[in-house]
């Protein structure tokens, strides 16, 4: 009975780790797909700041999807290395977006 219950909870622990790591894969492939990795990387500053830094911004901010989504699904002007540009607008809606969002925002 105790072997069958460790069994039964490591292939729930296991099952709950690979979806985690799915949702990662995808969050990272759509933002490669979406073009957004041109400028930032998940750890180091490129031309714009890297997904940890994002994250360490909004880290205690109520409003951090919220903005993040304002930012996203809009084309903000930005500043890049001086110069003022469009940023490009997301091309993901509802759970996709938020999915990528969660994802930079747990960086």
């Amino acid at each position: 009975m105790k072997v069958s219950a460790i069994a039964a909870t490591s292939i729930a622990a296991l099952l709950a780790l690979t979806s985690i790591e799915a949702h990662a894969i995808n969050a990272q492939r759509e933002l490669q797909k979406q073009g957004c990795l041109k400028c930032h990387a998940v750890s180091r500053k490129k031309d714009g700041p890297s997904l940890k830094e994002i994250a360490a911004k909004y880290k205690d901010d109520s409003e951090a999807m919220a903005k993040l989504k304002e930012h996203a699904s809009s084309s903000p002007e930005i500043e890049v290395n001086g110069k003022k540009e469009t940023h490009k607008k997301l091309e993901l809606e509802g759970a996709d977006l938020d999915e990528v969002l969660t994802w930079i925002l747990t960086r």
